[in-house]
């Protein structure tokens, strides 16, 4: 028999990253009341929707410019998992914004339901800069 944990560590994560000026409380109810409205909107359970999410907007690289003489190079890096759930939460943020909606939880709600079905600018912005990595994978350093 599964039984679930007490506290579900990417939901805290979620909560730390939406966090501000310590208000972690607040932060944990706009969570809660996300996932209520995730599941008002799918009619399914709401943590494997967020979990999918987060991990389809999720970048695998990330460029970085340096210079080399005069010339400004850029090279892509790898991320770790950890950066991967950042960056991907960072982006669904990002494209909540544009979403119509007074309160957060309902954004990041409609947003995680757009990127679950395909339809998120946090898509289109993960797959320019992929483009933007393969383009550069010459510029590596060996």
């Amino acid at each position: 028999m599964f039984i679930p944990p007490a506290h579900d560590p990417l939901l805290d994560y979620i909560a730390a990253v939406i966090q501000r000026h310590g208000l972690r409380a607040r932060a944990t109810h706009t969570v809660s009341r996300m996932l209520l409205h995730i599941h008002t909107f799918t009619r399914a359970p709401p943590t494997p929707i967020v979990r999918e999410a987060i991990m389809t907007a999720a970048p695998a690289v990330r460029v970085v410019s340096f210079k080399y003489g005069t010339k400004v190079m850029m090279t892509p890096h790898p991320l770790t998992e950890k950066q991967r759930v950042r960056a991907g939460l960072k982006a669904i943020i990002a494209a909540s914004e544009s979403r119509p909606g007074k309160s957060l939880e309902v954004r990041l709600a409609r947003e995680m339901i757009a990127v679950v079905q395909g339809e998120s600018r946090s898509l289109e912005e993960k797959e320019r800069l992929h483009k933007l990595a393969m383009v550069n994978r010459g510029n590596l350093r060996r």
